[in-house]
Parts: C-alpha cells; sequence; structure tokens
C-alpha cells in the first residue's frame, strides 16, 4: 500500500529474507522526490497472505486485521508529520520525516529558532557585555523577520538551506517598500539578519553564505556642522560638572583650530 502526500510516498512491504515460521517483519518506506529511507514497522506479517501490490494483509483474520490497523496508524502519523514539517519549514526530507515519525530530534536548526535563541542568551548579558538598545534593535529585526516569514512563505519558521539571494532581495523590498523604512533602518534589520547567517556558518548548519551577492543601499552621508549661533550657546550653557566643562572646552577649541 502507498499513499501520497504532495510529494511524500508511504509503502509497505515484508522483509522476506528473515522469515520465521512463515511470519517476516513489516518494513515501511517513505519517498520524497529522489530520497528514500525506510523503517521497521516492528510487527510481523504472515508471508502466504501479503498483497504484496496492496502492501497489506488480505483476509479477515484477527493476526490481519492487528497488522493492517498498525500499517493504517503508521501511515496516518507518518503524513501528519510531514504536514507539521511542511508548516514550520516549508519543506521536508525522507529522513526529516521518519526521524519525526520515531521521535528523533533533527539536527536541523531553523533561521527564528537560532534567533530567539541568541536573542534570549543576549537579553542576559545586558549591564555586562552588552547594551539594551542594540538588544531591543534584534528583537525588532526578529519581529519583522517573522513576519515577513508569515507573509511571504505562509510558514511559522524557514531551514537555513532555504536562505538565498532571492530570499535576501524579498526581505530587503519588504522592509523597503511595504514597511517603508529608511536606507539607514533597513541597513540595521539586515545586519541583525547577517549575524545570525554567520552564528550558522560558524555551528556549521550551513556551509555557504546565502548573502553572497547581496548588497544593500547604503545611505548617503549627511555632513551636518554648527551654525556660529549654536556653536555660541555652546559656549555659555552651564553644565553641571567640571568634567563636561573639559570636554565641551576641548570640543570648542577643536571648532576654533
Amino acid at each position: 500500500m502507498s499513499t501520497s502526500n504532495t510529494n511524500l510516498k508511504v509503502s509497505f512491504y515484508l522483509k522476506k529474507n528473515d522469515s520465521r515460521n512463515g511470519l517476516c517483519p513489516v518494513m515501511g518506506r517513505i519517498t520524497i522526490a529522489n530520497e528514500m529511507v525506510q523503517f521497521s514497522c516492528k510487527t510481523e506479517a504472515s508471508l502466504s497472505l501479503w498483497d504484496t501490490r496492496a502492501g497489506r494483509m488480505s483476509g479477515k483474520s484477527n493476526h490481519a486485521k492487528m497488522v493492517n490497523r498498525e500499517i493504517d496508524k503508521i501511515n496516518v502519523a507518518i503524513n501528519a508529520k510531514y504536514r507539521d514539517l511542511l508548516t514550520t519549514r516549508g519543506q521536508a526530507t525522507a529522513v526529516e520525516v521518519k526521524n519525526a515519525f520515531q521521535g528523533i530530534a533533527s539536527s536541523q536548526e531553523t533561521l527564528l529558532k537560532l534567533f530567539r535563541e541568541h536573542n534570549e542568551e543576549y537579553e542576559k548579558r545586558i549591564g555586562v557585555n552588552r547594551s539594551r538598545g542594540t538588544f531591543w534593535n534584534y528583537r525588532k529585526g526578529y519581529k519583522h523577520l517573522e513576519r515577513f516569514i508569515n507573509q511571504k512563505y505562509h510558514v511559522s519558521d524557514l531551514s537555513f538551506r532555504q536562505l538565498d539571494y532571492p530570499f535576501m532581495e524579498s526581505f530587503d523590498y519588504y522592509l523597503r517598500i511595504d514597511c517603508r523604512m529608511m536606507p539607514n533602518t533597513v541597513l540595521h534589520k539586515m545586519i541583525c539578519l547577517r549575524k545570525m547567517v554567520r552564528i550558522a556558518i560558524s555551528k556549521g548548519i550551513i556551509g555557504r553564505d546565502p548573502f553572497s551577492g547581496y548588497s544593500p543601499e547604503r545611505p548617503k552621508p549627511c555632513q551636518r556642522f554648527l551654525s556660529a549661533e549654536d556653536l555660541e550657546k555652546m559656549i555659555k550653557t552651564q553644565l553641571k560638572s567640571s568634567a563636561l566643562d573639559v570636554t565641551r572646552d576641548m570640543f570648542v577649541f577643536s571648532c576654533f583650530t
């Protein structure tokens, strides 16, 4: 028996070279695209009553019903895990589906998950060697990225392998056009994303830089200056400490020299 859920195919067969007393272990096979993995169903079926084409036992004996119920249960569970992975990541491999079905934690890191872990760790270090202002910038960067992924891909998270040049361009466009951000603000949000990519590369999660080829628009530098009136006001302002007086005097001296 085999079922299909988009690109997923689940089938069942007997391991005939391991037959004992006419019973063979029932095996499952998960196929997605060109990738295929096998697993044990941890049950046995009668070789003489096995329907190879249907992938299940024939007849209405209690044993046949028990084996077929187990096959149906496994089939439903695998399809459910596949749908869950599609919802959270947008795609899934046969190995990931098998691991999810068997309760094996996947080693694959996802973008927003790593971003959350980074922010949680960063927050603990505020006041020690991290600033609260930068932390809030990371939090805002996470929120914008979360909304973008939800609107663009209709999933709650993405795997790092889904990041590429078109993703960077789309996120840039979203910040610049949909969120109406100025170039300098867009640059700061992209810097947050680039930090997550650097962490993923350092951890060996990905082996390439998806930012390759992407160059954000740089804000044009604006030369600022003090007018004579501004400088005069600075000279006459009463400051609260002698240390500030020294700092102000050094600045005024540099202006005149």
